[in-house]
């Protein structure tokens, strides 16, 4: 069977491939998953370190509120808070200014305006590090006083103290002021509120550097003063320095957009690129995280909207990149990676290793089954294996062969039975075959192993590789002449010139008894018409002698045992001319197809003696040219299938048959190789047609049917060439001929060597390994068994 044009793999390799296959994917998903939980375990372990500085802010805004008030609410106690200090006094509330400052160092500046621009205000120095560069004071110095006051005649003043951390005076400062405390805004908006205010980030104008901060401020009661705390927006940029990691960025906004604080943010919140993030306030969403793409870098972002106690509404924004906040997990995933890679790795040559314990036991059913496939079934055995499925597979394997090879040889045992049938049946169907069909296998056999035995010359290359290729010889030679089945019955055997389906001569001897009678007849009439009785006996009695004369030579032409002469042809034509009276039609009680070759004529009617009639000739029922050129058939085929004429068969030289006849018995030989070209003979049996259909072969291509030369023919198909002929020479059971003696035969078969007809090789062969004398002990008649000089003929 022709394999269809697709790609086959070995099992091991897709054994392999599959494990592999499967662990890589394990491992890809485990990878995956990995990466998916860790990236969940890593935005959710930031999500809680943002949650918890979004806590930290809001409560330091929180504790910043609630601080701050709670020391406006202290200060509010003492009458002496509204106080303003002048340039050569000390506020009589400077220890307790200062005292809150240190344990809340938070705070920038204590201070105190009023309606007539005083004003006083107590400066840590160490809350900023530009401060003592920006009012050139000493490192010793820990606060800054500043006063604005009217003095004695009207004037405003702004006087500066520098004071150490024991409220020593180490400096003193002054100039003219330009600080108006009742156009600033925590003043305007303190007179306007009952309580305290906080306002929005601003810039001090008495800050380092112009220094951003936020204020809280109450009106004292009963006053027109307002005190107030100052926060720099630096220390919520602490906190937020404090929780921050290197790459995040941290905004502390409010919805206008400005920047309360931030960390390594020195950009506009209200860019359109934190479009996404500055959104979130116009829908006063409270919290929320998402990933958004910043100039090409993946950021996380943690929004959370954070309200003071005075209702000022403060937004926060951190922003990390996703590769920061996935470094630590992508090392542990690179890691597990590569040490997948090394497991993998080290697990291919493992699993190409261990498929063999499974690969092995299939190879070794796969040598089994081909032991099957080559019907080597005592061969089969069961197969070395762990495996349960793989060993049962074995057992049943092996059971499946023994099973084959009894259903086989029944199998075989039927054919065989058939073969010998059908020979016998040829054998049986005519007694001029004798028991041909069923000795020559015997032959056949005999000098095939005298063939295997020999190791010279053309046979030492010649063996049977096992039984199947001796047997398919012996089938061979039991169907050699199966052909033999169509060919009719009175051909075979026709043992004279006119027979039929009966021996004609009887019709023909009729016609010389009416000729006979016609004479006598004639004779009595010629002396009623006055003519000499006994010259007429006399004349009658030449004729009739002539007559018996000529019958005994056509019946002797009919027997033809022995070669005829063109004298005794030309002897049979004459006898032929004589005549003789038809008064009855020959066309009628006719079957249709003879009826087909007869011509109606009408009667009585003169006709010859002996006449070769066109209803003597029989055509073919059908083309056998073309079914004949299918094979590869070379031969003459005559034109008609029978002829019939009664001169023209007793005129046969040679023999009984005519051309046709002749044709039609050699014809069995291309019958034999049709049917066996037709039957579907198994692989082991398929040179049967060669073997049986070239024993009448010749090796000069005279043979038939195909005309086959001497390189054309196989040895066993040249071996059953002598054995058919030399068991026909030796046949004592046929009664048409007689049996030829051991040493007529060898010499007939010696003159065939000669003239090429039968391989020369195999002669000698046959004579040499005494095979002619084995089978003649066995087969032959005692008295034809004589000495055979084979010296003569090797």
């Amino acid at each position: 069977m022709n394999r269809p044009s697709r790609l086959f793999i070995k099992i091991r390799p897709t054994i392999s491939f599959i494990l592999i296959a499967c662990i890589s994917t394990v491992i890809v998903v485990t990878l995956s998953l990995q990466y998916y939980f860790l990236k969940q375990l890593a935005f959710k372990a930031t999500q809680d370190s943002f949650a918890n500085i979004t806590h930290k802010v809001k409560s330091k805004i929180q504790e910043l509120d609630k601080t701050s008030n709670n020391i406006i609410d202290v200060f509010e106690l003492y009458s002496a808070t509204t106080k303003i200090a002048k340039k050569s006094e000390r506020h009589p509330l400077l220890k307790l200014f200062t005292t809150t400052m240190k344990n809340n160092n938070f705070i920038y500046s204590l201070y105190v305006g009023n309606e007539n621009k005083d004003f006083y205000e107590v400066i840590d120095l160490d809350t900023d590090a530009n401060l003592r560069k920006r009012y050139n004071a000493s490192q010793k110095a820990k606060w800054l006083i500043l006063k604005i006051y009217k003095d004695s005649t009207g004037k405003r003043v702004e006087f500066h103290e520098h004071l150490d951390k024991n409220l020593n005076i180490l400096k003193t400062k002054e100039k003219t002021p330009t600080y108006d405390p009742t156009v600033r805004p925590w003043f305007i908006a303190a007179q306007k509120s009952k309580g305290i205010i906080k306002t929005p980030p601003y810039e001090y104008s008495y800050s380092a550097l112009g220094a951003k901060g936020i204020t809280y401020a109450k009106k004292i009661h009963n006053s027109n003063a307002v005190f107030s705390i100052d926060l720099l927006l630096n220390n919520i940029g602490n906190v937020l320095k404090k929780e921050a990691h290197k790459d995040d960025k941290i905004i502390l906004f409010k919805r206008n957009g400005d920047i309360d604080a931030s960390v390594n943010f020195k950009e506009k919140i209200t860019d359109f690129k934190y479009k996404k993030i500055f959104d979130l306030t116009l829908t006063d969403t409270k919290n929320k995280h998402f990933t958004l793409c910043i100039d090409d870098i993946n950021y996380y972002v943690y929004y959370a909207k954070i309200n003071s106690i005075y209702n000022n509404k403060d937004y926060l924004a951190i922003l990390t990149p996703v590769d920061v906040i996935m470094q630590p997990y992508s090392e542990k995933i690179m890691n597990s990676f590569f040490i997948s890679i090394l497991i993998l790795t080290i697990t291919i040559p493992l699993i190409w290793l261990s498929t063999k314990v499974l690969v092995t036991p299939i190879l070794d059913l796969m040598k089994e089954n081909k032991k099957i496939i080559n019907r080597d079934f005592t061969d089969v055995k069961i197969i070395d294996t762990h495996i349960k499925e793989l060993h049962d597979l074995s057992v049943s394997l092996s059971n499946m062969s023994m099973s084959i090879k009894k259903y086989e040889e029944k199998q075989k045992e039927l054919m065989d039975a058939f073969i010998k049938i059908l020979a016998g049946a040829i054998d049986a169907k005519s007694k001029y075959t004798g028991k041909h069909c069923e000795r020559v296998p015997i032959l056949t056999m005999l000098l095939a192993k005298k063939a295997q035995e020999c190791d010279e010359g053309i046979f030492k290359e010649f063996k049977f590789e096992n039984e199947e290729q001796e047997r398919e010889l012996s089938v061979a030679a039991w169907l050699h002449d199966c052909g033999k089945v169509t060919t009719p019955e009175y051909v075979v055997d026709k043992a004279t010139k006119l027979e039929t389906i009966y021996n004609r001569i009887h019709e023909i001897r009729t016609r010389f008894e009416v000729i006979h009678r016609d004479l006598t007849i004639k004779m009595y009439e010629n002396i009623l018409n006055g003519a000499n009785e006994e010259e007429e006996k006399k004349t009658l009695e030449k004729e009739h002698q002539k007559l018996f004369e000529e019958f005994a030579i056509v019946a002797n032409a009919n027997i033809g045992s022995e070669f005829m002469e063109e004298e005794d042809i030309e002897k049979i034509k004459e006898i032929s001319k004589r005549t003789w009276t038809r008064y009855f039609d020959n066309s009628i009680g006719l079957s249709n197809e003879e009826e087909k070759r007869y011509i109606k004529t009408s009667t009585p009617m003169q006709e010859n003696l002996l006449e070769d009639k066109k209803e003597h000739l029989i055509q073919r029922d059908r083309d056998i040219n073309t079914l004949y050129a299918k094979y590869k058939f070379k031969l003459d085929i005559p034109k008609y299938q029978y002829n019939l004429g009664e001169i023209y068969n007793l005129t046969i030289q040679k023999g009984t048959l005519n051309q046709e006849e002749r044709f039609k018995i050699n014809e069995h030989m291309m019958m034999s190789i049709i049917m066996l070209e037709r039957l579907p003979f198994p692989e082991h049996l398929k040179k049967v047609p060669e073997y049986a259909g070239g024993h009448h072969e010749t090796l000069i291509g005279t043979g038939y049917p195909r005309r086959l030369k001497k390189e054309d023919m196989s040895i066993p198909a040249r071996i059953m060439a002598v054995a058919d002929i030399f068991e026909a020479l030796t046949a004592s059971d046929r009664p048409y001929k007689k049996a030829k003696t051991l040493s007529e035969s060898i010499q007939i078969l010696s003159f065939m060597v000669k003239d090429k007809h039968i391989d020369e090789d195999i002669f000698k062969l046959f004579l040499t390994s005494n095979a002619y004398l084995e089978y003649a002990k066995e087969y032959l008649k005692e008295e034809q068994i004589d000495e055979v000089d084979i010296s003569k003929y090797i």
